[in-house]
């Protein structure tokens, strides 16, 4: 038996990267799941590699910052499984840019990709889980830019704080229900939103303890675990997955 077995998780942004990791680490365990993305051919191939393994999916491409695409996907996944136990938003944006030479536009959008698919795809399932007494885990990705701050990543640091405070709530909120909130702060991980590989060296061979960068595997090693029974008496959480970064 998987640590996942017999249970949905819904993981958003899960074509690459991380949210890749993370699908094949539940898939590996035991769980159904519910895959969305905007980049629908490289998540049709997560989809595919998953079910090698034993599990059944539903992918679908979904802007996690609209409301009828993200309750359109529940509702379907549902009806499709019975129910979703756990959800990892994992669904983000990045770059790089002077707070004064921020536009509004990449402001909104960042905002809207790493803080408002969060509130939705988190609220939508939270009512569910209290309409049908589920004791649901919600995992979400924050990063070390919540507690740390970067220089020419003013708006990314805002998001990624606004996601940890978010989860503490719900946490709060909803503990006398059953249902856990937790938050993982990767530091910098192998990622392909990553910026330049000077900058990758560089902080592999002085800010990083452990001298190397973040695996994905590393972060979905995490997110098992919290959206697992193994945490049932963790909430309001954020475990930093860094290799030691914020002891400097």
């Amino acid at each position: 038996m998987g640590r996942l077995s017999g249970k949905t998780a819904l993981i958003t942004g899960a074509a690459r990267g991380i949210g890749r990791a993370i699908a094949l680490r539940f898939a590996a365990e035991g769980a159904n799941l519910l895959l969305c993305d905007l980049n629908l051919e490289s998540l049709r191939a997560v989809a595919a590699e998953a079910e090698s393994k034993g599990v059944s999916t539903l992918a679908r491409q979904t802007d996690v910052a609209v409301r009828e695409q993200v309750q359109r996907f529940v509702d379907d996944g549902i009806s499709e499984f019975g129910m979703i136990h756990a959800v990892v938003n994992n669904a983000g944006i990045f770059f790089n840019a002077p707070f004064e030479q921020t536009t509004d536009e990449q402001y909104d959008r960042i905002m809207a990709v790493n803080v408002k698919s969060v509130f939705l795809v988190s609220q939508i399932m939270i009512r569910q889980w209290l309409r049908h007494e589920i004791k649901g885990a919600i995992v979400n990705l924050a990063s070390i830019g919540a507690a740390v701050a970067f220089v020419d990543s003013s708006a990314y640091c805002t998001t990624k704080g606004a996601v940890a405070a978010m989860t503490r709530c719900i946490a709060l909120e909803y503990g006398p229900r059953g249902i856990r909130a937790n938050s993982i702060a990767p530091g910098i991980v192998d990622t392909p939103m990553l910026p330049s590989q000077e900058d990758n060296e560089r902080w592999a061979n002085t800010a990083i303890p452990l001298r190397r960068l973040g695996d994905p595997k590393d972060v979905a090693e995490v997110a098992l675990f919290l959206a697992s029974d193994e945490s049932r008496y963790i909430t309001g959480e954020m475990i930093f997955v860094d290799g030691g970064w914020m002891l400097n």
